[in-house]
């Protein structure tokens, strides 16, 4: 690798796919005729280092996750990565970024960290004519706010969750050991896709038909739906957002 070429890093395993999904769509972001026109990027995967973000942000007495997240992010600074992204959403909330904010500072690693939430809302206000956006998240995120601090000071947007018992089907459809995409990502199970039907269907008769997938395993599932509804990708904002820092001249049109 160029010693201060621009690289982009990938701070994996949260989970595993969701990784492998980002790094696929900064490679599809690209304007590319040959294999030395990609950027370089670097991806280190470290699931069992990473607690759930989720179980922390509910039972704060346990293990931060933020501790894995930095241990990935020193390794890939050390690596060359000069702008990294974490393709997790729920690990955005405050009680962990503010944490991996504060160690990036203390230890003066040199580089620039993308936050996935504030580029998916910065390309909502650019690019998202419907005002009203159902937000598809896990019980963290909904919990932390984490999307929420962004757009309820911005009044020209209103946020929807699903009710309750929809936010159950959610859950299940990431997190059941059976058929839940974190257990099963390639292929996704089809109770999965179920259960994201089932929740679409409803909101969509509400009136309701443009979506944030909040969870970077939701589009794995999401994208296999024979709906008419309008799907936001937050990985794949991510991934053109960390194009247009490293190398603007080839984001693809």
């Amino acid at each position: 690798m160029t010693k201060n070429k621009p690289a982009i890093g990938i701070v994996g395993g949260l989970g595993p796919y969701a990784g492998l999904d980002l790094e696929r769509k900064v490679f599809d972001s690209v304007e590319a005729n040959s294999d030395q026109d990609y950027p370089d990027v670097i991806m280190i995967s470290y699931s069992r280092l990473i607690t759930d973000r989720t179980y922390y942000i509910m039972h704060p007495e346990t293990d931060n996750p933020c501790t894995g997240i930095e241990y990935v992010i020193q390794k890939l600074a050390d690596a060359g990565a000069t702008h990294i992204a974490i393709p997790c959403n729920t690990a955005h909330s405050p009680i962990i970024m503010n944490q991996v904010k504060k160690f990036i500072e203390i230890n003066n690693i040199d580089i620039t960290l993308f936050n996935i939430v504030e580029e998916t809302y910065k390309w909502v206000k650019e690019n998202c004519k419907n005002k009203n956006l159902v937000l598809y998240a896990t019980q963290g995120t909904y919990y932390s706010g984490v999307y929420r601090n962004f757009f309820d000071d911005d009044k020209s947007f209103k946020l929807v969750e699903p009710e309750d018992e929809d936010k159950k089907l959610i859950w299940e459809a990431i997190y059941n050991r059976k058929f839940g995409i974190k257990a099963y990502s390639n292929p996704v199970k089809d109770q999965a896709i179920e259960n994201f039907k089932i929740v679409t269907e409803k909101m969509l008769a509400k009136g309701y038909d443009t979506y944030i997938m909040g969870c970077t395993e939701i589009p794995l599932a999401m994208g296999r739906l024979q709906l008419p509804v309008k799907l936001i990708d937050p990985a794949k904002i991510l991934a053109q957002a960390l194009i247009k820092a490293v190398c603007p001249e080839k984001l693809r049109k």
